[in-house]
């Protein structure tokens, strides 16, 4: 990930997302990049690292709904567990974009909610195919905001304002090497989807889509979405 590409100086901890959102969540990591939706769930917890996270300005192309039908005809929809803040991406198109009534299923689905490298893999196989970031940029005129990067309130300032300092030179550092061609250890990495597909800054645009996320999640879920969007007070 071009967040991490050139970052030393920090104990990386790696694991599945959900793996590191509890461990977070739990205080056994000081920060991290999560879904955007566990800071809706415990905001008390943390702060948002300014000018950082994983949106996408329009597509995504790796949050589809893959499915055998035209969208409108779609009833009954598999949902992937990996990833929370796509599912209720999702819950927002259906309901609020095509006004689709729908049951979620295990099997026998009409269409197939598939993130990541899966996603990637079987789009190919389904006549009609949805990103969820294309959706929600036609319908709201604003970017996606998929994952925050969060950091714990008890962190110590000094160190935050490093690890922020460090992420965004990582992405410059990432995407000089693109320009000039230094693929290096990128060689193994989808250079062109990290590149177009995902947009790595957090702006006042951004935070304007994450309040309208929350607010339909307020909706979905009968929790409070948070007052404010607390970004971290950096040194």
């Amino acid at each position: 990930m071009p967040l991490f590409y050139s970052l030393k100086g920090f104990d990386i901890v790696e694991g599945h997302p959900a793996e590191l959102v509890k461990l977070l969540r739990e205080g056994k990591i000081d920060a991290g990049i999560v879904s955007s939706v566990e800071y809706f769930f415990n905001p008390e917890l943390y702060y948002v690292l300014p000018n950082v996270s994983i949106s996408s300005r329009g597509k995504v192309c790796s949050v589809l709904l893959l499915s055998k039908k035209p969208i409108e005809e779609v009833r009954k929809v598999r949902i992937t567990s990996r990833s929370l803040t796509s599912r209720y991406l999702l819950f927002y198109i259906l309901k609020e974009v095509y006004r689709i009534e729908f049951n979620e299923v295990s099997e026998g689905e009409d269409a197939l909610l598939s993130i990541g490298d899966d996603a990637l893999r079987l789009k190919d196989s389904y006549p009609f195919v949805y990103d969820l970031g294309e959706e929600w940029f036609r319908k709201t005129g604003l970017p996606f905001v998929f994952a925050l990067f969060l950091v714990r309130k008890d962190i110590d300032r000094v160190e935050a304002s490093r690890l922020h300092k460090a992420l965004l030179d990582s992405l410059k550092n990432f995407f000089s090497d693109v320009n000039l061609g230094r693929l290096g250890k990128l060689k193994n990495c989808n250079v062109e989807y990290l590149s177009t597909c995902i947009d790595y800054s957090l702006t006042d645009e951004h935070l304007r889509s994450l309040k309208k996320f929350f607010t339909f999640m307020e909706k979905e879920t009968g929790k409070p979405a948070p007052g404010t969007i607390s970004l971290f007070p950096l040194l």
